[in-house]
């Protein structure tokens, strides 16, 4: 799997970033729209972004933003997962994860970005990073509300993934598939 660049969230990506083209002025929310002015939409109120903030990236005020950043992992929901990936990996076919295996480990928070950590653990050894030792095949997800990302613990390194389905692996319960099978009396 190649390594993967984090790039830096940009306004223009947000779904709450207007750029008004309107020649005339609009009343929106309150906030009177003017032509070529660069607006947030998000949180409780529309703000009109001021000349001194970063003309392309999300200003430190961006409602979005969560500090520090949220930390979670996931690892497979249950043993027969485990195992069926085991296999394949035995057979030589590397899968990319897919969130519909995997379930909510651990919850927590992280002092870094995406970027930082990535760059830390080129460096030095992810217990030592994060506190805690996962394992291989795990993923992580560092969410600092602009954009999540998510990485693939490898033996010696973590992989940055393109695509994680974190949606399917929040419904999905942690545990051994021995425990959920049930005896009838």
């Amino acid at each position: 799997m190649p390594e993967g660049r984090i790039r830096r969230f940009r306004c223009d990506e947000c779904t709450d970033y207007l750029l008004c083209t309107e020649t005339a002025p609009q009343p929106i929310k309150g906030l009177i729209l003017r032509f070529g002015c660069r607006y947030c939409m998000g949180g409780k109120r529309p703000r009109e972004m001021k000349k001194r903030d970063p003309k392309v990236y999300p200003p430190s005020w961006c409602p979005k933003r969560k500090e520090p950043a949220e930390l979670r992992l996931y690892a497979y929901k249950d043993t027969n997962t485990w195992y069926f990936r085991e296999l394949m990996k035995r057979q030589g076919l590397e899968v990319t994860p897919r969130g519909s295996e995997y379930a909510l480990k651990h919850e927590g928070h992280i002092n870094m970005t995406a970027a930082e950590f990535q760059r830390e653990t080129k460096g030095r050894f992810l217990s030592d990073v994060l506190g805690f030792l996962p394992m291989t095949g795990e993923v992580i997800e560092i969410d600092d509300g602009l954009k999540p990302w998510f990485f693939l613990v490898k033996k010696r390194s973590i992989a940055l993934l393109a695509r994680f389905d974190r949606d399917a692996a929040l419904r999905n319960q942690y545990g051994d598939s021995s425990k959920s099978v049930t005896e009838d009396d």
